[in-house]
């Protein structure tokens, strides 16, 4: 998600999206800044959700960073089939499982393996 993210990002020109370029630009594509803002979303969650460290990015945060990079709808379904997965919960081991698992590692330890 994080690379579809920075790619679809650097190929946007500013002025595709209606922002105005005053002067001469260092970079191409938008910047994360530009993004977080036509999103409506902070700074610091967009450059997390890119990073691919962000939690609890809701699907409807996602959309709307689609739509700010003007995301075509197959793009779109494919964000947000990579957040599903990427937001699904691990199912957490049963306690027996990793109490057993507990006492064998002791059984191990103590019989000297």
């Amino acid at each position: 998600m994080s690379q579809m993210l920075v790619e679809k990002r650097n190929s946007l020109a500013p002025e595709k999206v209606g922002m105005r370029c005053e002067g001469a630009r260092r970079m191409h594509g938008l910047s994360r800044r530009d993004v977080a803002q036509i999103a409506d979303i902070s700074f610091n969650h967009y450059q997390r959700l890119e990073q691919g460290t962000s939690v609890g990015v809701s699907a409807p945060v996602i959309v709307r960073i689609c739509d700010a990079l003007l995301m075509e709808d197959d793009e779109k379904a494919r964000m947000l089939a990579l957040h599903q997965a990427w937001a699904r919960p691990r199912r957490p081991r049963s306690g027996s499982q990793a109490a057993g698992e507990i006492s064998g590692r002791q059984r191990a330890s103590s019989s000297g393996v």
